[in-house]
């Protein structure tokens, strides 16, 4: 599959709600099955808010924008903790997955925080698309880790990629 040319920018905080509006659109399809319906625009409000993204630049987040044809794909953010890349946030609409939009969002991120030692995510432990994603560009399996998220309890991988 040809990827369309893409440009990637990096966000300040004006520029925030543009993630917020992305993730109300691709999470229903990420977590499609994964969790309930009815819980995903209660977690999206409050993990997307823009104050929540704010709170998460001023601790060090950046943010970055995928863009084709002038039209806002997709989405990353990401922080460095010793000499761990963490990618906290990567979202694709479901129409322009496949592009490689997902890896050049990444490899802007490690650029932007290199030198580091790895690169390491969550991702949650039953989601078979991403997963699957993400160990064809490197990365595999380090750990499993229970997370809370308000009354939800869910297990997550942490996956690394050495750099």
């Amino acid at each position: 599959m040809t990827a369309p040319p893409a440009d990637i920018f990096p966000l300040s905080r004006p520029d925030l709600p543009r993630v917020t509006a992305l993730a109300r659109v691709i999470w229903p399809h990420a977590f499609d099955g994964l969790i309930p319906a009815d819980e995903i625009p209660k977690i999206v409000e409050t993990l997307y808010a823009p104050t929540q993204l704010e709170a998460d630049m001023e601790a060090g987040h950046a943010f970055w924008i995928a863009q084709v044809g002038g039209r806002d794909a997709g989405f990353c953010a990401a922080y460095k903790e010793d000499t761990t890349i963490w990618l906290k946030k990567l979202y694709i609409l479901p129409d322009m997955q496949g592009h490689g939009l997902g890896r050049l969002l990444t490899d802007t991120a490690v650029a932007h925080f290199s030198p580091a030692g790895e690169l390491a995510l969550f991702v949650k432990n039953d989601n078979a698309k991403a997963i699957a994603f993400y160990r064809h560009t490197g990365f595999s399996v380090a750990r499993e880790v229970p997370v809370v998220m308000g009354h939800m309890h869910f297990t997550d991988f942490v996956m690394t990629r050495p750099l």
